[in-house]
C-alpha cells in the first residue's frame, strides 16, 4: 500500500512521525510523495486541513494522528500508532464523507477567484464601519445586511468559529451548511439576518456588496483570504468535492463532539 505522511514540524510530531515511518516500512507500506492510496496527518486539527486544501483533489482518504491539542479530524492517538499498520491493512474502518465548499468572487477589477473550504468561509468588513451586503438564496432576494459579516460553515467546521461566533452544533453527517451572522446591526431602519440559519447543502449563497470600491471586505476560505483587492460579488456553493476520512469502527460523534467541545474531563465526571 502507498502511503504519504503529511505534518506540521513539531518536536513530538516528527518523532511519532520518525517511528510510524519504520513501523510502516516494516509492514510493506511504501512510503511516497505523489499518487498515495492513504495520506497520513500527523498533527491537530490544523494540519489536517492544510493536508485537505493541498491535496483533497487527489480524492483518496486522510487519517490523522492527533499529536495536537484539540484533535477533532484525527482519529488516532499517538500511543497507538503501533497497531497503526495492522488497523490499515485489516481494513477494519470506516471511510466517512465530508462536504467542501466552494467559493467564487468577483472583485470590483471584474477578476473572478475560485476557492474551497472544508471548514467555513469567512466574509467579514474590515473598516470601521458596518459592511452593508444583499443575500440572495437560490437567486432569489433575501435579507439587506448590515453588520461585521458571516461565516458559513460546513457541520464539521459548525465546530470552529462558527460556534463560537453563535452558530449552531450540527451533526457531522448532515447533508448542510450554516450561514452564521457576524454582529448584525439591527435598528429602526436595518432588518438584518440576527441568528444561524441552516440550510440544504444544494443551496446556493449570493452575496452582493453594497459600495464594495470603497468598503473592503475579505473572503477567506478555512483561515486563508483569497485575495487583497477589494470584493464585489461572492458566489457560494456545494462544490460536489467530497472528503475522505477514515474512522475507527467505533467512531461516536456524539462522544467526540462532547469530550473535545463541551468537556474534556468528561469522563472523569461521567465516571
Amino acid at each position: 500500500m502507498k502511503v504519504m505522511l503529511h505534518n506540521n514540524f513539531g518536536k513530538k510530531t516528527l518523532e511519532v512521525k520518525k517511528k510510524l515511518k519504520v513501523l510502516l516500512e516494516n509492514k510493506g507500506f511504501e512510503i511516497v510523495d505523489d499518487h498515495p492510496e492513504i495520506i497520513i496527518v500527523l498533527g491537530g486539527d490544523g494540519t489536517m486541513l492544510s493536508a485537505i486544501r493541498d491535496y483533497s483533489n487527489m480524492e483518496v482518504p486522510f487519517l490523522g494522528v492527533n499529536t495536537g491539542s484539540l484533535g477533532f479530524l484525527p482519529s488516532i492517538a499517538p500511543e497507538n500508532i503501533d497497531e497503526l499498520p495492522d488497523f490499515l491493512m485489516s481494513r477494519k474502518y470506516n471511510v466517512h464523507e465530508y462536504p467542501m465548499l466552494q467559493v467564487k468572487c468577483k472583485t470590483i477589477h471584474n477578476d473572478v477567484i475560485e476557492n474551497y473550504a472544508f471548514n467555513e468561509i469567512l466574509i467579514k468588513h474590515l473598516e470601521p464601519r458596518l459592511m452593508e451586503a444583499k443575500i440572495f438564496i437560490n437567486d432569489r432576494p433575501f435579507n439587506y445586511f448590515t453588520g461585521d459579516g458571516f461565516i458559513i460553515s460546513t457541520p464539521v467546521g459548525a465546530t470552529g468559529y462558527a460556534i463560537w461566533a453563535g452558530g449552531v452544533s450540527m451533526y457531522s453527517e448532515l447533508p448542510v451548511f450554516q450561514l452564521t451572522p457576524l454582529n448584525p446591526n439591527d435598528n429602526s431602519i436595518n432588518r438584518p439576518l440576527k441568528s444561524s440559519f441552516v440550510m440544504p447543502i444544494d443551496t446556493s449563497l449570493d452575496f452582493s456588496i453594497v459600495k464594495a470600491n470603497y468598503r473592503e471586505v475579505i473572503v477567506a476560505c478555512d483561515g486563508r483570504k483569497v485575495s487583497n483587492d477589494y470584493i464585489s460579488e461572492i458566489h457560494v456553493s456545494d462544490s460536489k468535492r467530497k472528503v475522505k476520512v477514515i474512522r475507527t469502527e467505533d467512531f461516536d460523534y456524539y462522544y467526540l463532539y462532547r469530550s473535545k467541545i463541551i468537556d474534556k474531563n468528561i469522563n472523569k465526571i461521567m465516571e
